[in-house]
């Protein structure tokens, strides 16, 4: 076998030679985290366990009524630009003065990022090193990722109801950005909203054992003329069995809108032996003679 039977044998040590110096450059694989790695970075996480209520409904509690319900002068007060605070004053004394307001929560639609975080019943922390979890009654969940990871490429984004949501820990402040959050969707009964383009920042920390701060500021180029800040507050509940319970649209349902009004359903108005609609009743599940109420 002569030299001509290898004609690219230089070319082959060359590559030989140059993987050789790739695999000593290269960074070793990081090794698994061991068990007290993980039990360290658990232990570092803070204690916000149990159920924690906000104050009022409104979003910005710093000037506006404590609660829309049953007050006309209710309002938020974002920094709109003219045409958006006049497009909101209209809404307000044209449908929620009016008692015309109908709210997209009752028939089953999700609250939303900013709204998700002023629920009426509560919500409860899930803390992991790698991700938050924060779990509301209706029931819905919000994902926060702080696993290091960045946002993806902006043709992988699309508006959401909850957007995308990255998170660090500075200390026991939990900061997290939202991007990606659908422009459109009320953040409470009288109707303010964010556009598509919104971002927001929540610094998140426990001012003392049954207080935690949430310190919320909204960029919105197309809505706003400045960054809005409002910080809401919550509450540990303080039951001697503090619960959630997952509340279905389905149970929401006693204010139907009939012909752009609000209407009010009493519970006898239908059969209550099953929550179903007549129609759906009658071929789902037998007519058991359940006992009157």
């Amino acid at each position: 076998m002569t030299n001509s039977d290898f004609p690219n044998r230089r070319n082959i040590g060359a590559g030989l030679i140059a993987a050789s110096a790739f695999a000593a450059t290269r960074p070793a694989q990081a090794a698994a985290p061991t068990h007290d790695d993980v039990v360290k970075k658990f232990a570092a996480l803070p204690d916000w366990t149990g159920v924690w209520t906000g104050t009022g409904t409104l979003f910005d509690q710093k000037d506006g009524a404590r609660s829309p319900n049953g007050n006309p002068n209710a309002r938020d007060f974002p920094p709109y630009k003219p045409e958006w605070e006049a497009a909101y004053v209209k809404f307000l004394d044209e449908v929620v003065k009016t008692d015309k307001f109908s709210d997209p929560l009752s028939v089953g639609y999700p609250g939303g990022m900013v709204r998700m975080m002023s629920p009426a019943r509560g919500l409860q922390f899930v803390l992991r090193p790698e991700q938050i979890w924060i779990v509301y009654e209706r029931p819905d969940v919000r994902y926060i990722y702080t696993d290091g990871r960045s946002f993806p490429p902006a043709d992988e984004l699309w508006p959401t109801f909850e957007g995308y949501s990255i998170g660090h820990w500075e200390g026991d402040t939990l900061v997290v950005e939202t991007r990606s959050i659908r422009g459109g969707i009320p953040i409470d009964r009288t109707g303010a909203c964010l556009s598509d383009e919104a971002r927001v920042m929540e610094r998140i920390r426990k001012t003392d054992a049954r207080t935690l701060q949430a310190d919320i500021t909204i960029d919105d180029p197309v809505a706003f003329t400045a960054p809005w800040k409002v910080t809401r507050r919550y509450f540990k509940r303080a039951e001697e069995f503090p619960r959630m319970e997952n509340v279905s649209s389905l149970e929401n349902n006693r204010n139907p809108v009939v012909n752009g009004e609000t209407t009010i359903r009493l519970a006898n108005d239908s059969d209550a032996s099953s929550p179903y609609p007549d129609d759906l009743r009658a071929v789902a599940v037998p007519k058991f003679p359940f006992p009157k109420k």
